[in-house]
């Protein structure tokens, strides 16, 4: 029963790209909430109450686990395998920092942060395919298994989705002492190659984005999902006033989001589709206009959501409509917490 419900989901996806031309079914996406385990107990009502839903496509923002719990290869490998099957429809896998940045913590195991991405890329990341028991196809940035492999994207009924690996704890950018040493016995050696990783990876990310940007402009797509773990706009109130004095001259060297919120706004401002970014790790369910315009207006093809954390197990339904005026619209589903279930 559940294939068949899942195969009827994707049939309507199908006949949006063999149908008319001009027209694409509307169609539904759950946004997971972070931290699906938390010290042993896994969101099961998150998973029953996606699954009695049309879903197409489920989003998965990171945060496999909070960010006390160790590192371990059952805790973000093979539970999350494990979850992800429970899922009837298929994931798109967008790396978090309790997954990998933050194992340098000693809470957290004092694992080697750059051996834990190596084993996430292998475990996750090592078949051109979303994750769960029924994936699709998804495009990589790089090779199956290896660097840049979880940048991912893939087309839906006119609509693109794109992963990129852009992390919370300042996206792996050690920019004092005090952040490398916090918590942790990182040596100073250890913190530079931190810095180093995140740099190359910087770079990639902006490669893979302005380049999925280019694409949905050359085929017409009516809209574009950006998908990340971190939560830029940290301490940011969606004013104009707090955009121009607060944020945008946080946009510094120190700041390891700088290159992907210029970028995004850069290539927001001249896309005529419609643009979401979804993201979590600050863990407070979020929906609103956080960019803005020059003459001081928001910029309204764009929206921020920020999903479930924590002990909620509450999700996000996505209404994704290619014909419609607003493309995406978003539904919070409220479900008992963990301490109330």
């Amino acid at each position: 029963m559940k294939r068949k419900f899942f195969l009827a989901a994707m049939y309507v996806l199908t006949i949006g790209l063999a149908g008319a031309s001009n027209y694409f079914p509307p169609f539904h996406v759950a946004i997971l909430p972070n931290e699906p385990q938390d010290k042993g107990r896994i969101k099961k009502e998150t998973i029953r109450s996606i699954n009695r839903h049309f879903v197409a496509l489920n989003i998965f923002t990171g945060d496999s686990k909070s960010g006390k719990e160790k590192c371990t290869d059952e805790i973000i490998g093979k539970n999350m395998i494990d979850y992800f099957h429970e899922l009837n429809a298929p994931t798109i896998y967008s790396l978090g920092d309790n997954e990998w940045t933050d194992c340098h913590r000693i809470s957290n195991g004092s694992y080697d942060p750059l051996e834990r991405l190596d084993f996430l890329r292998k475990t996750f990341f090592s078949k051109n395919m979303t994750q769960g028991k029924s994936p699709i196809a998804v495009e990589r940035q790089g090779n199956p298994g290896k660097a840049y492999s979880e940048n991912s994207r893939l087309i839906l009924n006119n609509i693109m989705f794109v992963a990129l690996h852009v992390v919370g704890s300042n996206n792996n950018l050690v920019s004092s002492k005090k952040l490398c040493t916090k918590a942790s016995e990182r040596t100073e050696d250890d913190c530079l190659r931190a810095t180093d990783e995140y740099r190359e990876r910087t770079r990639k990310n902006i490669e893979w984005l302005k380049s999925s940007f280019q694409i949905a402009r050359e085929k017409g797509l009516a809209g574009i999902a950006v998908i990340i773990q971190a939560n830029p706009f940290y301490h940011f109130h969606s004013t104009y006033k707090s955009w121009k004095k607060d944020f945008l001259p946080r946009l510094n060297e120190e700041n390891g989001f700088t290159n992907f919120i210029t970028t995004l706004i850069e290539e927001t401002h001249s896309f005529k589709g419609k643009v979401a970014l979804i993201h979590g790790d600050s863990h407070f369910f979020i929906i609103d206009k956080a960019m803005y315009n020059k003459n001081g207006g928001i910029t309204p093809n764009f929206t921020r959501v920020e999903t479930f954390g924590s002990i909620e197990q509450s999700w996000i339904d996505m209404y994704v409509d290619p014909n419609g005026k607003t493309v995406f619209s978003f539904k919070p589903i409220i479900l008992n917490n963990l301490k109330e279930q």
